[in-house]
């Protein structure tokens, strides 16, 4: 039930946006509002790069978190397998969110999108 309402909250706040953000004047021959782009191809590649970029920048901060967790184990075998693991695993994730940046970026060269 709870994340039924946290769902449709975020979704209410998140509407107005969405409606708010392109605009259209038959006057002037660029689009009005937040959106510059009138292409949804663009917008999409768009939307995909920046979820890639923030997901890059998470894995190099998880990077460094393991990092310091690492220097700050003094020789405790669960905290360096702990930071071991999470470097793995951010390590993991910023192949994947590079991996998907050259992925759409093929892609969308291909289809004639990008």
């Amino acid at each position: 039930m709870k994340k039924m309402f946290y769902s449709f909250t975020s979704l209410a706040l998140f509407a107005p946006a969405l409606a708010f953000g392109q605009g259209y004047d038959p006057t002037q021959s660029e689009p009005i509002g937040m959106a510059t782009e009138t292409d949804a191809n663009q917008i999409l590649l768009d939307i995909i790069n920046y979820v890639l970029g923030f997901l890059a920048a998470l894995a190099i901060l998880v990077i460094v978190i393991a990092g310091i967790l690492y220097i700050t184990a003094s020789g405790d075998e669960d905290r360096v397998d702990t930071a071991k693991k999470w470097l793995l695993y951010a390590i993991i994730g910023l192949v994947i969110a590079l991996l998907g940046y050259v992925i759409v970026s093929v892609v969308s060269t291909m289809i004639g999108a990008g």
